[in-house]
């Protein structure tokens, strides 16, 4: 079936014209000096002839300025920023994704911030498995830090220098046979959740619960806290790369990111 030049026009006028001038706009906040318009062009693989109107438009509304063929972004744009930022709440943020994958996963989930002082993980967000065998989920819960899959989250994004300091005077005990109790070893995890974006933990803390882990990033891109499930090991086994996927989703969600595919997968053995 063809389609007319009206029904072109209309669907480049609708969402995906909004979604190229929202990306542009995301473009330019990495770019304070601005970006001239074949650089705008290749990035966001528009030809250039038919982004110029559009950028014409925005320079008139001054979400963008032009100079010395540069563009970048304009007084509105910043007084837009301000606004939304004065609305923006990390527990609302997060409430909705975490409430989400608790429905679809069945299964514990929460969102942990670091108490640095006391080394523990403090979760400000909790919903309980539905199923009879869980995971006791609530407000309020603590958890070592090295010990626990949203600890070793929060740990693997903190400065080197925080790290180091939790590490000089924690004192790393075994909670189970499985609890990675030395430096080296807890380093050595860290680089790994660095490296794939995750943490997954079986019967470290709990020697019958396994727990997986991911960071929530706030607006500037930096980590606000760790979102986690946890579950029976039998039943995390079993499930394992689909809850992955979807709390990754998830973690995604809460930081405005865009979904994507799961970057490795492990065994969870």
């Amino acid at each position: 079936m063809t389609t007319s030049p009206k029904a072109e026009a209309r669907t480049v006028k609708g969402p995906r014209a909004i979604g190229r001038v929202l990306d542009l706009l995301m473009l330019l906040s990495k770019h304070r000096d601005g970006l001239g318009l074949a650089e705008i062009s290749a990035a966001m693989a528009v030809p250039k002839s038919t982004f110029l109107d559009t950028l014409r438009g925005l320079c008139d509304m001054r979400y963008l300025v032009q100079e010395e063929g540069r563009y970048r972004l304009g007084p509105v744009a910043y007084r837009l920023a301000g606004r939304i930022m004065s609305t923006w709440s990390a527990p609302e943020v997060v409430r909705q994704p975490l409430k989400a994958l608790a429905r679809t996963t069945h299964e514990s989930v929460g969102f942990a911030i670091a108490d640095w002082e006391i080394g523990q993980a403090i979760y400000t967000e909790a919903v309980n498995s539905t199923q009879p065998v869980r995971y006791a989920m609530h407000v309020g819960i603590r958890a070592p830090l090295y010990a626990s899959a949203a600890g070793r989250v929060l740990l693997a994004h903190a400065p080197p220098a925080r790290v180091s300091a939790y590490l000089k005077r924690a004192k790393l005990r075994p909670l189970t046979e499985s609890t990675r109790i030395t430096e080296a070893d807890i380093m050595a995890d860290l680089e790994e959740i660095r490296r794939t974006g995750y943490c997954a933990s079986f019967g470290e803390m709990l020697s019958d619960t396994a727990a997986m882990s991911v960071p929530v990033f706030g607006p500037d891109d930096e980590p606000i806290g760790a979102m986690m499930l946890a579950a029976p090991l039998d039943r995390m086994r079993n499930s394992y790369d689909g809850f992955l996927r979807l709390l990754i989703d998830a973690g995604h969600e809460a930081s405005g990111r865009p979904v994507t595919a799961v970057p490795e997968l492990l065994s969870g053995d």
